[in-house]
């Protein structure tokens, strides 16, 4: 079934907002030796900034947005990659060699796609056409192992720090704790369509939040995506 569009905004969200520091704070650890180690197994361009370095490293998303700023290059779009990649898969990182087979095994055309999707994040075109670049209609890869739910956090980060967000990250958590609102949701592929609902909704509820605090201030729609995720 499609999302409830029209769901109030629910108590826990206005509860639990995190604010915009705590949630481009959020970090996760990265082990820097093992990913500078399985790109030069398949020869594909080193890390640069502050995963070039050695050892355990905290990767915010703040980092990551702060790529998403630069210009749109094929070198900045793999740093832009790498970091969205690590940052989603956490510290297990797990199945990294077989992600990185993925790009690895036509590295023009992952660049082509992931520049293409960064384009048309900067020209804010409609959610549903910037996911479908990086996902089939049917919610499949476009790049082997990149699926859905990270492609919607590359869509995340490349909108860069300084853009109000629209482009929203889906995952299995996300998706389970919005069972209330969207029910039987699938939790770990959404077509096109699906996710563009979603990032609608979002948003909604950012302003209906936003409305909450009589105007206080802007909340941001990844805001309601960080306290959906936390939610207990």
């Amino acid at each position: 079934m499609p999302i409830i569009a029209e769901a109030p905004l629910p108590d826990y969200i206005v509860s639990d907002l995190p604010g915009e520091e705590k949630v481009l704070g959020h970090s996760i650890p990265v082990n820097t030796d093992r990913w500078q180690k399985e790109l030069a197994l398949r020869d594909l361009p080193p890390l640069e900034g502050k995963l070039s370095g050695t050892g355990w490293v905290s990767v915010s998303r703040r980092d990551v947005l702060e790529l998403g700023s630069r210009e749109i290059t094929p070198e900045n779009v793999f740093q832009l990659h790498y970091y969205s990649y690590a940052w989603g898969l956490g510290n297990k990182a797990r199945n990294l060699p077989k992600r990185l087979d993925g790009i690895a095994k036509d590295q023009e055309r992952a660049a082509d796609l992931l520049l293409s999707a960064w384009t048309a994040v900067r020209g804010g075109e409609p959610a549903e056409e910037v996911y479908g670049i990086l996902t089939t209609p049917r919610g499949g890869a476009r790049i082997t192992w990149f699926g859905p739910a990270f492609s919607t956090k590359f869509l995340y980060f490349a909108q860069g720090i300084s853009t109000q967000p629209h482009y929203v990250i889906l995952d299995e958590t996300v998706a389970s704790n919005l069972s209330d609102v969207w029910e039987a949701a699938p939790t770990d592929s959404w077509y096109p369509d699906a996710y563009g609902r979603y990032c609608t909704f979002m948003s909604r509820w950012a302003d209906l939040a936003t409305e909450q605090l009589n105007g206080e201030r802007k909340v941001r729609a990844d805001e309601i995506e960080y306290a959906v995720f936390k939610r207990r």
